[in-house]
């Protein structure tokens, strides 16, 4: 995978020797995201979309640690989306265009205290979050089958 223009711009960094281990650790944290944004969609949504959008980051960060790489220092969270969208191709598209948006919405939560999405809209964005950590566990397994990985 060609991510030499992520490297230049500062959204990725090259990282030799990175173990399995930190791979499954991130990914397992993914999943982790995913049950707690369950359990807070009906109480606290800017909480519940944020864990939603880590769940997303940390299968992300999976994902291109495996190809030995991290998120660098500069706009890294738009590196990584662009990383996945590069490694996992057209067939993600839709889903990586809507880690990108909630992305968004995570900002203005995090760094302004604005949110604005229903319950309806975090319950799909839940889903499509499901669909981009599972697609990414697939990926991994499929290029680590000497590994056991449970997606």
């Amino acid at each position: 995978m060609n991510y030499s223009d992520l490297v230049s711009e500062g959204k990725l960094k090259k990282e030799p020797n990175i173990g399995f281990d930190q791979i499954e650790r991130l990914f397992k944290r993914s999943k982790k995201d995913l049950l707690t944004a369950r359990q807070l969609i009906s109480d606290d949504g800017g909480l519940a979309a944020a864990a939603i959008y880590d769940a997303m980051f940390h299968a992300a960060n999976a994902l291109i640690r495996m190809h030995g790489y991290r998120p660098g220092t500069k706009m890294q969270h738009l590196g990584v989306i662009e990383a996945v969208r590069r490694t996992l191709g057209d067939d993600v598209r839709q889903l990586v265009i809507k880690f990108d948006s909630l992305r968004v919405a995570r900002n203005r939560f995090e760094y302004q205290a604005l949110f604005n999405m229903s319950e309806a809209q975090l319950n799909k964005a839940l889903e499509d979050a499901e669909k981009l950590v599972k697609t990414i566990g697939r990926y991994i397994q499929d290029q680590n089958p000497q590994k056991h990985f449970t997606f």
